[in-house]
């Protein structure tokens, strides 16, 4: 616990340092301005541009949560601030335990300046990409169901599942099935969920999509057998207009990547890289080599853009429950 708590202090400590070294600027900009002035901690200063930085971070705000946010991210600040004051007072910005976590932090930072720099270029998509993606994904928006999912979590072993699962499958009613399980002694339990199409796993969605409400499924997922229903459902399709930013957020998101991807290939031909200690043993080749753009998407055409969906769609509640509707299916 000591170790755990000490590292978390060095961390917190690390962070205050690397954004004060970087609101440095910023503090020295502020005293041409008094009015960017927000804050004065034992005689330093918290500006307005700090505050606008961290605030962009947490996306868009209606106006009085934007109220609320920057009084909460303010006080963060001050907090940090004092740390950082009380870090330097025992000098630890000499440690070297710390200066190494700072050059890291460092690092890390201008990595992620640098590629967010690159993905800015990502081009939007095309109306006939949109068109294209829309029309080949109907379970997700012109024939989008939400379903009332009543599931079976089965323990089955191994040596078991393969019995299990044949005559379960001779078996369409779910009471049959209950009375089944029952019979046969195994353990299970009950989950019911509510759920959009976009809020479930790629591979499960298109085997529910061909079923029939009161149509049962089964699922093997490891040492359990997922037994689900469609008590009923609902067809609740969205529209070519209200599909449309989703789906260019989803082909900007992929489009990014792709960019994201191309300049680690680039950067990796081109840079001279060696190992030694011992990872003497590892070669240039070793290194990972990303999917392309094309081979990506064939994966998983949906599992992105799911995402997207159900952040703009609110008209389906989920309960909380360990089952293959909530998990996924393995490799999802």
């Amino acid at each position: 616990m000591r170790h755990t708590n000490s590292g978390l202090v060095l961390l917190i400590i690390c962070s205050a340092m690397v954004l004060a070294s970087c609101g440095k600027k910023d503090q020295a900009a502020s005293k041409k301005s008094d009015s960017q002035v927000v804050a004065i901690v034992n005689g330093d200063e918290i500006t307005i541009h700090q505050v606008n930085n961290q605030m962009a971070q947490m996306g868009p705000l209606d106006k009085a949560q934007a109220k609320t946010a920057s009084k909460q991210v303010l006080a963060a600040l001050v907090e940090q601030q004092l740390l950082k004051q009380q870090a330097l007072n025992s000098k630890l910005d000499i440690d070297p335990r710390v200066q190494q976590a700072i050059e890291a932090s460092k690092d890390q930072f201008l990595a992620q300046a640098y590629l967010e720099q690159l993905m800015q270029k990502a081009p939007k998509p095309s109306s006939s990409e949109i068109d294209t993606f829309y029309k080949s994904h109907p379970e997700l928006f012109e024939n989008r169901r939400i379903f009332r999912l009543q599931e079976l979590v089965v323990d089955v072993s191994k040596d078991k599942s393969a019995e299990a699962e044949t005559n379960l499958k001779s078996l369409k009613d779910i009471n049959q099935i209950v009375k089944w399980i029952k019979d046969n002694n195994y353990v299970f339990t009950v989950n019911s969920n509510v759920k959009a199409a976009e809020q479930l796993p790629t591979a499960l969605l298109v085997k529910l999509q061909a079923l029939k409400d009161g149509e049962v499924l089964q699922v093997p997922t490891g040492n359990t057998l997922n037994v689900i229903q469609i008590a009923a459902s609902q067809i609740s399709p969205i529209t070519r207009t209200k599909a449309t930013p989703i789906i260019e957020q989803y082909f900007l998101n992929q489009n990014k990547k792709t960019l994201a991807k191309k300049e680690m290939i680039t950067l990796n031909e081109k840079a001279k890289i060696e190992f030694s200690g011992v990872f003497s043993d590892m070669k240039k080749s070793d290194l990972e080599k990303p999917d392309s753009a094309k081979e990506n998407a064939a994966k998983q055409p949906v599992a992105e853009v799911k995402a997207e969906v159900k952040s703009n769609q609110k008209d389906a509640k989920s309960d909380a429950g360990s089952s293959a509707v909530n998990k996924g299916l393995s490799g999802l």
